[in-house]
Formats: structure tokens, sequence, C-alpha cells
């Protein structure tokens, strides 16, 4: 088992330091493969395992009182499934099984909660119980899928009995709601270190950045990677973020760099993307690691690692680091990550592949749309040039991660063999731009010779009243994903964009096209005598439905650029339009007519322990 990760990001401090395990927190239950703190204090921790179709859980709550959880379709109440549990004075645990109407928790008709046991040890209540993950109640339960969930939980001081919840305690601010991904990973791992192995760690931190009052600022560093005699692991990659600099931290990547550098300027602060001032971050193309806002610690798979020290493994890093600050705020930063690695190397050679649309400003989002998508595409052609080179007819992928932002609806990375649509690598109908998790894949999914990657990005820019591009900004848009996978092999970036701007041919507007930037603001168009910059004129055009399913369907079916880069070279792929799916994936239905049989508890035995009144703010 291992954790979650999404971009990783850092500069080089101090020197190297022993330790003795990868996991040792008074929070750890090995029982449980996964723990997340839901608050920032650590007063509430949620233990998580999961097989085929149980979920098995634990909630974990500094109180002698009441403990609760729940999935929330929105973050709120209504239409919540909710676990409420309590140890009663002489040792016996209680759990209720409820749902959300408006802001009042209601008993469910049957109970598909069962209790394993609950403790209540110096201050700390703990209530276990088991759920099948769909229990095909569509009423009053919600299925644990491999969505971004949105749990709420809550705790109080005192005992749910007869008379409620005591005044004052259903008040509590003790409550809050946190996404995490269940099924896919989420939380911590909870992962014992191998005995046999001497782990050592180096430091990966930016120091006193302090040129943040840009709304969005990409901040480049290059360092210069430990010099080992031998070849090591990367096996784990934690998150370091400075106490308070949180809500500015959008995400940092961790990039290798060729040899043929031309300054190796090393811990000098650059503006990324800026060629003329930093000439050696166009050799710094090829994705280590990365993380993304709301994402936790990395830990590998226990037969794979991340190579360095031998010659395939970079001497030199670029640390990018994304800060997002809208309000323009003054700050100082010295984020960054902690890496862990070990001489005791692992079977495999791990690595990440990024897939999707090229970062362009080809990318078009029309405004005051509930549901746009973008597509991009990675054809086998590039996937089959990074096997052979490196003589491996399939991979094994681990685990991905989602990316785009703030307008970001839902995400899915497809899968595609001989034109037939396999389960997909990875999907998200709930993305959260808050919170961006690797998703793990159990059992690993096998990729093969002739196989290709699509990605496919819903957006929603109902609130939006201009149109969308691609680019960097946090209001700009990504259609992204992660692929972590072993063994290594020659690829590293597998993008596409759109040939031509489909959006202007679209609406009868003749441009002369260069390949580069696409600026809208630099281009004018005239129409019945009057004059618009390129972005006002798309602007005032009322989109309807069908425009934007046109500009869509050319963008997803039309002819594409593709973008295939190794570490050392590239391979060029003609233009062409991306494989057709022949046959689409449909999702087996495990609920028939039916539901499985469960525990049936009457409506009024529930109400007589809960009084609903006085559950009403409890989460």
């Amino acid at each position: 088992m291992w954790t979650s990760l999404i971009f990783v990001v850092s500069t080089l401090v101090g020197g190297l330091c022993d330790i003795v395990t990868i996991e040792k927190t008074q929070e750890v239950d090995y029982q449980y493969a996964h723990h997340v703190r839901m608050d920032n204090d650590g007063k509430f921790i949620l233990y998580w395992s999961y097989n085929e179709d149980k979920i098995f859980m634990k909630m974990r709550a500094e109180t002698n009182g009441w403990v609760g959880i729940g999935i929330s379709p929105n973050g709120g109440m209504n239409g919540a499934d909710m676990a409420i549990g309590w140890v009663t004075s002489d040792g016996e645990a209680k759990l209720l099984d409820t749902h959300g109407e408006g802001n009042e928790p209601v008993a469910d008709k049957i109970s598909d909660l069962h209790l394993q046991g609950g403790t209540q040890e110096d201050g700390w209540t703990s209530i276990k119980f088991w759920r099948k993950l769909n229990t095909c109640d569509t009423e009053e339960d919600r299925e644990i899928n491999g969505d971004t969930l949105r749990m709420i939980w809550a705790y109080g001081k005192y005992d749910v009995a007869k008379s409620g919840i005591k005044h004052g305690d259903y008040h509590s601010k003790n409550r809050g709601v946190k996404s995490l991904v269940v099924l896919s990973n989420g939380g911590i791992v909870t992962q014992a270190p191998d005995p046999d192995a001497t782990y050592k760690t180096f430091e990966l931190l930016n120091h006193k950045f302090n040129k943040t009052h840009a709304k969005t600022y990409y901040n480049c560093k290059m360092f210069e990677m430990p010099k080992l005699s031998k070849k090591h692991h990367i096996v784990k990659v934690e998150t370091v973020i400075e106490p308070g600099n949180e809500p500015y931290l959008h995400h940092q990547i961790l990039f290798s760099c060729s040899r043929k550098l031309v300054t190796k300027s090393l811990e000098e602060d650059h503006q990324c993307y800026s060629h003329r001032s930093f000439h050696d971050f166009s050799a710094c193309i090829k994705v280590l690691v990365a993380w993304g806002v709301g994402g936790s610690d990395l830990i590998l798979p226990e037969h794979a690692g991340f190579p360095i020290g031998d010659e395939d493994s970079p001497n030199f890093v670029l640390l990018e680091t994304h800060y997002d600050n809208p309000h323009g705020e003054t700050f100082t930063d010295s984020s960054g990550f902690r890496i862990t690695y070990t001489d005791k190397l692992r079977e495999y050679d791990a690595d990440v592949i990024l897939v999707g649309h090229q970062i362009s400003e080809l990318q078009i989002i029309p405004p005051q749309q509930n549901v746009y998508t973008s597509y991009g595409v990675c054809p086998h052609e590039c996937m089959d040039w990074g096997m052979e080179e490196r003589s491996v007819d399939e991979i094994n992928i681990f685990g991905s991660i989602l990316h785009s932002h703030t307008i970001g609806k839902s995400m899915e990375l497809k899968h595609i063999r001989n034109g037939v649509e396999l389960p997909p690598i990875s999907r998200d109908d709930h993305y959260d731009f808050n919170y961006q998790e690797l998703r793990q894949n159990i059992p690993e999914i096998k990729f093969k010779l002739g196989d290709s990657f699509k990605m496919i990005c819903h957006y929603d820019s109902s609130n939006r009243k201009n149109l969308t591009q691609g680019g960097l900004a946090t209001a700009m848009e990504m259609c992204l994903a992660f692929v972590l996978y072993y063994p290594k092999i020659e690829v590293s970036r597998c993008e596409s964009q759109p040939d031509k701007p489909n959006v202007l041919e679209h609406f009868g507007v003749d441009i002369e096209y260069g390949r580069g930037l696409f600026d809208l603001k630099k281009h004018t168009v005239t129409k019945d005598g009057n004059s618009w910059s390129m972005d006002a004129y798309l602007n005032q055009i009322q989109w309807t439905k069908e425009d934007t399913q046109e500009i869509s369907q050319k963008d997803g079916e039309g002819e594409l650029d593709f973008f295939c880069y190794g570490r050392n070279s590239s391979k060029f792929i003609p233009k062409m339009r991306a494989e057709k799916i022949t046959v689409p994936y449909v999702k087996e239905e495990k609920c028939g007519s039916g539901r499985a049989s469960s525990q049936i508890i009457t409506r009024s035995a529930y109400i007589s322990s809960l009084l609903l009144p006085l559950l009403i703010s409890l989460f």
C-alpha cells in the first residue's frame, strides 16, 4: 500500500540525514491501510481499508461523547449519508445510520452499517464499523466510489441518549468538511517500513522566496542532486509547507534536466517559462514527481522506486513552484519536499508520464456553459516508440493524478486498445480544484504496445462572463494527467492540441495562425465596420448550445498536433485525427432491481434514540 501525491518540487537545502522509520506517529493503526486528520488540530482521525465490495472504517475523536462521519454531495447536511456513534457509560458501543433531509438528520429505514465495536480511553472515543461500498439504496445512502467525496465530520462532548444531544453540544464548532479520494488513495498510507532497509533523506526547499505579490507566479530554481556512488531508489516524497502559506501554494513540480545545460544557475530564483532570463529552463522538461493543492505524501509501492544515482538519473533538477495569490499579499516562503531513499533496490524503476492537452491558448472554453468538454490525446505511435526504445512491450500503471484548474468539473483518463475502450485509468465525476490527490490503481493496469490514452475534461463556466483559455494562470485552464508506472520507458510527455483555432473557423473569422503563443488580445476582427480585439469579439457572441457542441467536437475529432517527448530526444508524429473508439466502455451494473438483504430496523426505533430536532446542525 502507498500514499498519494501529485506534483513535486523543491530546492536542495542542507545535507543528508539518517531516518529510522518511514512512518512514526501515534495516529497509526496498522489494522487500516489509510488514515487522515479531518481537522487541522488532529482531534478527529478517520481510518479505513477496503476490498472489492466493503469498506471498514474507524472514527476516532478527542471526546467522551458522540462522533459522526458522513458523505455529502456538496459539503452540507442535505442529501448526506451519515454514521453517528458513541460509547455508553457501561462501555457499550452504539451506532446509528442516518441521512440528511434539508438541515435535519433522518433515520434510515434500513441500516446498512455493521458495528464492529468501540472504545473510550484517555478522553478519546473510537467507533469501528463496516458497510458495503454500494448498498443499492439510492434513496438514503450514497455510493462510495473512486470520485472525490465530500466527507463531513463532527463530534460532541456528550453521548447521544434519549434526551438527545445536550444543549450547547450540537452548536459546537467541532465539525467540518474535507474532500477525500477514499477508494483510490487518500490520506496517509499506513505502511510499516522494511526492517532490512536503511533509509536516508534529503530536503528540497525554497529559501525565503518573497517575490510573491503577483496574483499568479511560477518560480523556478535549479539544484544539484546528491552525489551518490551507486544507484538508489526514492521510496517516499513528503510535502513540506511553511506554516501559514497553505493558501498560496497551488502546486510544486520537480523536473529533471538534461546534461546540456547553459548556465547551471544553481539555487537562483527565476520566473518560469521566461527563456530570455533563464536559458536552462527548456532543458528541464521531464517530470520526476509532483504535488498539488490538497494532496498528501507519496509512498511508492513496495516493488518500485524512482531511481537516483545511476547513469540514467539526472544530476540537476528544476523546482517549479506555482503560487496562487489572488489578493496580491506579500509573504516569504520556504516550502518544498523531503525525499526518502534507500540503497536496497526494489524490483522495478518507476517513472511519470505527463498526458493530456498541451498547455496552450488553443484550448478555448466558452463562457456561461454548464458543461464544456476539452480533449487531450496520447497516440499509440508515441507510446510504442517509448517502449521500443527500452525493449518493453508493456508497462504497469499504479497511479495517476488528474489536474485542471478552478472551473474543472469532472475528468477521465481513457484507455484504448485497438478501438476498444477499456475501464478508465482514472475518473473523477466530482473534481475538486482544492484537493488534487494521486489515485492508485489496485490491481495495477497493464498498458501494452498499441494502446493509447485519451484525456477528457469537463468544465463548468456558467459563472464566467468571458471565455477561458488554456494557460499557466489559475484563472486559465489545463487538462492533464500525471501517470505513475513501471518499468521506466523513454516517453516523458505525450500531449496534443487542435492544429488550428476551430472556434475562429466556426464563427467565420479568418486570421493567420502561426505556431507559438496564440494571444487573442493581439489579433483584431473587423465586422460590419466595427473593430474588436479577438477576445472582445468572441466574448460578445451569444454562444448557443449548438455552437459549443460543434466546436468541442471539432477539437476532439479534428486533426491534432502531437507532442511526444523523451528524456533526450523526441518523436515526430504527423498531424492526424485521434483513434476512434469503436466499442465504448460500459460500467458493469452491480445493483439489480432489488437490494441486498440488510439488518432492518424500524424508523421509530431510530427516532427514539435520535430525537431529530436536537440533531439539527449536528454537522
